[in-house]
């Protein structure tokens, strides 16, 4: 096996590890989060950091940027409409997240982080140099999609889990296709934050009704 296919592997692995330690054994979202951007800023910074940071605010087209953002800051309301259908418990989200120490000002903190550097890191790391080269799916796309089930099976029956997954998968080569065609990170950034955004507005807005 070559350098560059256990670097691709642990890549990968990071954000299940990430997920395993931070939420199904010490129970807090943060944790969760911080493992996961400290690994990936270290991905970053062993491997081509010139290459990655200079795609940053590369490639962004009206057009195109903004009907991605549309697309995906419709999530939210999906999440919303859908809620009672697809939760587990849907009268039981607030004390759910507070279980993850998410409730008061960590909340707002984390919805904050989520929203803004999240994106930018995720986008960096599943986007950059490392998988850019294929035009169909690859392994890539599918553990990021992958990793959320994870997160979404603490809250979502197993099949609308899987089914978001599925989205995701479809999402992650998506923007993975317009990095490579735009030459930049721009689009999918934006998009991917406009994405959190709508998330987080939804979860906010069901975690009070």
């Amino acid at each position: 096996m070559t350098d560059d296919k256990k670097r691709h592997i642990a890549m990968m692995a990071l954000p299940y590890l990430a997920v395993l330690i931070g939420l199904y054994l010490f129970r807090s979202a943060w944790i969760s989060i911080l493992l996961y951007h400290l690994g990936i800023m270290l991905f970053l910074l062993s491997g081509r950091p010139k290459a990655v940071w200079q795609r940053l605010f590369d490639g962004w087209s009206h057009g195109p940027g903004l009907a991605a953002a549309l697309l995906c800051a419709g999530c939210g309301p999906i999440i919303a409409l859908l809620w009672g259908r697809v939760a587990i418990a849907p009268q039981e989200l607030t004390s759910a997240l507070a279980g993850f120490g998410l409730s008061g000002a960590d909340w707002w903190l984390f919805a904050a982080y989520y929203v803004i550097p999240h994106p930018i890191l995720e986008e960096l790391f599943w986007r950059g140099p490392d998988f850019t080269r294929s035009r169909g799916l690859i392994l890539a796309d599918a553990a990021f999609g992958g990793y959320h089930l994870l997160v979404l099976l603490q809250f979502l029956h197993l099949f609308w889990a899987c089914v978001s997954v599925v989205v995701l998968i479809l999402v992650a080569w998506l923007w993975r296709r317009i990095a490579a065609r735009y030459q930049g990170l721009a689009i999918p950034i934006i998009s991917h934050a406009a994405a959190a955004l709508s998330t987080m507005a939804a979860v906010y807005f069901l975690s009070r009704n």
